[in-house]
């Protein structure tokens, strides 16, 4: 798999297709050791990582997707999300940072953004982590008994496992709302991790 990764980037390199791969998913799914594992395969002079954290005060003064932009990748290059847009939209909706009006204006941008994209040449990729959660319940009480991984583990995941039907209700409305032929939603089975890296 990672020869034939390996390949898939070269010929990417030599068509100067740009690759925007976004990982989304819940707490404690694997997305940043999927990651970490993908890029062991593609040469380090062509692709970069992005964890996007909170906005600063210059980005929120900005368009929402200003900071998304910033991200895009150069021909031949690949730029990995770990976690995205959508987690962003999601995580202010479901904070009650955002009225029904304003998140359905952000579904539209973002459709536009992505539709902008792919009609551009550029290969977006989407990946959905999914996992049950009892799995996730079983992960995060491995993270959190260890100080060296307990910082992996924010308010915000224990939220999101405490009110898991209501999230997996509206990331499911959110993929279903962005899911497009040109930019379609891949959802991983992450309870196996060798079946996630795969």
């Amino acid at each position: 798999a990672g020869e034939k990764l390996y390949q898939q980037q070269m010929k990417l390199k030599e068509h100067k297709l740009p690759v925007l791969v976004l990982f989304e998913g819940w707490g404690a799914s694997g997305k940043g050791t999927t990651i970490g594992r993908v890029i062991k395969y593609i040469d380090p002079r062509f692709f970069k990582v992005a964890t996007m954290s909170k906005p600063t005060e210059d980005e929120l003064r900005r368009p929402f997707l200003y900071r998304y932009f910033n991200q895009i990748p150069e021909a031949g290059k690949f730029t990995f999300l770990d976690s995205g847009w959508m987690g962003e939209t999601v995580g202010d909706y479901l904070r009650g940072e955002l009225k029904e009006s304003e998140y359905t204006k952000r579904i539209e941008s973002i459709r536009r953004f992505e539709r902008q994209l792919t009609d551009n040449g550029y290969v977006l990729l989407k990946f959905f982590m999914q996992i049950d959660r009892k799995e996730q319940e079983k992960r995060m009480g491995i993270l959190l008994e260890s100080k060296d991984t307990r910082w992996r583990v924010n308010e915000y995941d224990l939220w999101k496992y405490d009110h898991y039907k209501k999230c997996r209700k509206i990331f499911d409305q959110y993929m279903q709302d962005t899911n497009t032929s040109a930019a379609p939603w891949y959802i991983v089975d992450a309870g196996d991790r060798k079946w996630a890296e795969l």
